[in-house]
Formats: structure tokens, C-alpha cells, sequence
């Protein structure tokens, strides 16, 4: 096939293309969650109308084919790291050992079929579109495009696994329903996220309405599931605004930033959700202190919260160039979710401890001593508070059972002081 092509990366993340071949002319765009596919002839003969009517609906049908095609085999691919996956016996080491266990959870899920039709997950990706019989040109071309843009080869070089995260209209599941984001704004925000967060389920991490006013527990709670988390901010006027953030959020006394470039903030204000990337011009991504979480700066923060995420502020920063996030730059706060990332392999996982999160004397003193990897107590003063309250309770079971052996004026003293000393702590 002799012609000419080219491709663009366009502002808003998409994927741009021209291809000709006389007599005839093909455009396409690919968004990063949308394919659409439209076909023009230089011509300009009204009865090439029909021929052209038929050639997109097959290709439209090519489409969604090797879409369907694909998705059963995402829950294989995302039970390990593509980069574990090879095409030699190295793949023993690589993935079947370390990811042996999650790989075989995904097994049972699937089936014997799905199992079957996950062994080709090592073959290349070429093989899969062979058994499907697509022959439009213009979607194998498309496919070999999408390989080139993953691994530098065509669709007969790289692996099936790797092709995992196939463009299409299908959201990630969410874990619940979001009380801020509609499904448009989740699939606008969803096509703005880095690559590598694409293709993940939505778990509620935090939120006001079900966790409580509390930053504390917003910082402790960004434990739960590090790297990107999306941070939705809905006021009293009905402005939708937030930041995608790196957790864990870290608080300190000092004034110290943390997060990178893959950061954004957005706002719906003029109807659909705009997006602020970073521009170079400073770091000062997230700051995370007691008192406050801030987000961008330079001469004004892009988003303000107060320690009790009542009232909040938001001004033109530097750090994303961005214009005002709320309908006014002082607001009150309405509702606040911080949304997490986890691929579909630790999906279950993840909402079985967000669930069973361990509360109390459990979560604060018996899992640090068994595991002492976990940093159950982040803020400055949870240790002496907590610390306080449970000696204090200890005390009230030695005062009780005083009391009790012989009630009197005199020993109800000791009865009271425990419970008058735990109250304030509480």
C-alpha cells in the first residue's frame, strides 16, 4: 500500500492522524479513551456515499471485535507487571515465581476459557488479530500505530500482554458511587491521567461524608494506597475542583513539598472539567502540614484547606498556571474525596482493607509491633495522645475494681479520677 501518513500528539493528550492514498483519503483520531473513525474521499463522487457509509460501519465492527477481544485477557496481563513478562524460559523467574499466586487467583476468575485464551498473553499481539480474521487495512495499520507508540515495533514485536490497556469506552470500575464526580467528569478526569494510571480501578480512600472532618484522618487514610490519588473538592456553590496528588500525603512541620510533574489540578467551573498541568516554572506540587494542605504555589496557592476542610481558598498559582478553581476564591467546603489507584488484580484486596481498616488499640500499638513496617502513626502528638487515652483506660478497670471491692465515698474517688482523666484525651 503506497501513501502518505502522519501523526500528532494534540494539546489535550489525543492522538492525531492523516493517511492518503489516492484515489482516496482516511482520517482518524484516537483519544485516550474514545476511537473515532471517519473515512472521506478526494473524489468528491456522490456514488462513492454508500461504498464509504459501508466501509466505516465494518471498520467501526473491526473495532469493537478486538476490543472484546482483549478485555478478557486484561485480568491475566494485570496480575503482574508487563515489565515481569517475556518471551523465554527467563519468564519462570520473572513472573511465574514472585507473581505465581495472584496470577492463579486470576485463573479462577476466568475460567477454563479465559485461561485458555490467556496463554497467547506471551505470543505477539499480531497472532490475536490474525485468529480474529480482521482484514481492513486501516485497523491493522491502527493496531501496528499503538504498538509502535508502546514498544517502539509492530503488532508481530510486542507481546499480547503488554496491549493490555486497549483504548476504549469502557471506565474502570469504581468502588462506589462518587457523591461529587458525575460519569462524564470521572471519563474526562479518567482520559487525563498518566499513562500508568489508566486501566487501574477507583477505590474511595477518603471521605468527609462517610470518614469524618478530620485532615488527619485524610493524611493517614493516603497511606492506604501510595502513588497517584485524585483529591475532588466540591464547595457550597456547586464548583467541582481538586488535584491529582501522589500519595502518601505527608505531613511536616516544616515547610517542605512534595509530588512531581505527573500532577494536575482541574476545576468544572466553565462546565466540563479544564485541566491545569504543571509548567515548569517551580515545584511546589503539594504541602502538606498540620495545619493545612496546600497545593501549588508561587505567589498564591492553586488550592487551600484549612486543618478542619470547612472553609478553603484558591488563587492563581505559578506551579500550574491555572485561574481560580471555585466560582470565588474564598469558599466553604461542601464535600472532599480522595480517590485511589489499584490494578485489577488487588482490586478485592484493596476494598477488603479499606473495609476492615483496624480501629483503636489494634491499628495504633499490636500491628506496628508485628509489622513494623507500617507507620500507623504519622502526625506529630497521635503517639502521646493515643498513649494517654489507653493508659488511662487501663487505669479505669484498676479504680472500677477497687471501688467495687468496697463501695464507699472513698473509693469512689479512685473510681472517677480514670474516667475524668481519659474524657479530655478522647
Amino acid at each position: 500500500m503506497e501513501g502518505m501518513a502522519s501523526i500528532a500528539l494534540l494539546l489535550d493528550g489525543s492522538i492525531s492522524g492523516h493517511f492518503v492514498q489516492l484515489p482516496e483519503s482516511v482520517y482518524y483520531q484516537m483519544g485516550q479513551s474514545r476511537l473515532f473513525v471517519s473515512t472521506s474521499y478526494l473524489s468528491g463522487d456522490v456514488s462513492n456515499e454508500p461504498r464509504r457509509n459501508t466501509q466505516q460501519c465494518n471498520q467501526e465492527e473491526d473495532v469493537l471485535v478486538l476490543v472484546d477481544a482483549i478485555f478478557p485477557l486484561s485480568a491475566a496481563a494485570m496480575a503482574f507487571p508487563p515489565l515481569s513478562i517475556r518471551g523465554d524460559l527467563g519468564v519462570v523467574s520473572t513472573a511465574g515465581v514472585r507473581y505465581a499466586y495472584p496470577l492463579l487467583k486470576s485463573f479462577a476468575k476466568m475460567g477454563p476459557q479465559g485461561v485458555l485464551g490467556a496463554t497467547k498473553l506471551l505470543r505477539p499481539f499480531s497472532e490475536i488479530v490474525d485468529s480474529l480474521g480482521l482484514k481492513d487495512p486501516f485497523i491493522r495499520n491502527w493496531v501496528d500505530i499503538l504498538s509502535f507508540l508502546l514498544a517502539g515495533v509492530k503488532s508481530d514485536g510486542v507481546l499480547s500482554a503488554e496491549m493490555n490497556d486497549f483504548p476504549s469506552d469502557k471506565l474502570p470500575k469504581i468502588s462506589e458511587p462518587s457523591q461529587l464526580m458525575t460519569e462524564n467528569t470521572r471519563s474526562d478526569l479518567y482520559a487525563a491521567l498518566p499513562v500508568l494510571s489508566q486501566g487501574k480501578k477507583w477505590v474511595l480512600l477518603y471521605s468527609t461524608w462517610r470518614h469524618g472532618i478530620s485532615l488527619s484522618t485524610l493524611y493517614r487514610r493516603s497511606n492506604l494506597c501510595p502513588g497517584l490519588s485524585l483529591l475532588v473538592v466540591g464547595d457550597r456553590k456547586g464548583a467541582v475542583f481538586g488535584v491529582l496528588v501522589e500519595a502518601p500525603l505527608k505531613p511536616s512541620t516544616k515547610k517542605r513539598y512534595q509530588g512531581s510533574n505527573d500532577t494536575f489540578v482541574f476545576t468544572n467551573t466553565p462546565g466540563r472539567p479544564v485541566i491545569y498541568r504543571p509548567t515548569g516554572v517551580n515545584r511546589y506540587f503539594t504541602l502538606c502540614s498540620t495545619e493545612y494542605l496546600a497545593l501549588g504555589g508561587g505567589n498564591h496557592f492553586a488550592l487551600y484547606l484549612d486543618s478542619d476542610l470547612l472553609n478553603g481558598s484558591s488563587l492563581a498559582s505559578e506551579t500550574y498556571g491555572n485561574s481560580c478553581l471555585s466560582h470565588t476564591q474564598e469558599f466553604e467546603v461542601k464535600e472532599i474525596e480522595l480517590w485511589g489507584f489499584v490494578y485489577a488484580s488487588e482490586y478485592e484486596e484493596a476494598i477488603s482493607m479499606l473495609r476492615t481498616e483496624a480501629p483503636g488499640i489494634c491499628r495504633w500499638f499490636i500491628l506496628p509491633l508485628i509489622l513494623p513496617g507500617i507507620k500507623c502513626l504519622s502526625l506529630q502528638g497521635e503517639l502521646c495522645g493515643w498513649t494517654c487515652f489507653y493508659i488511662g483506660v487501663a487505669a479505669v478497670a484498676f479504680g472500677c475494681s477497687y471501688y467495687h471491692l468496697k463501695p464507699n465515698d472513698g473509693h469512689l474517688f479512685w473510681d472517677r479520677l480514670p474516667v475524668s482523666y481519659i474524657i479530655p484525651h478522647i
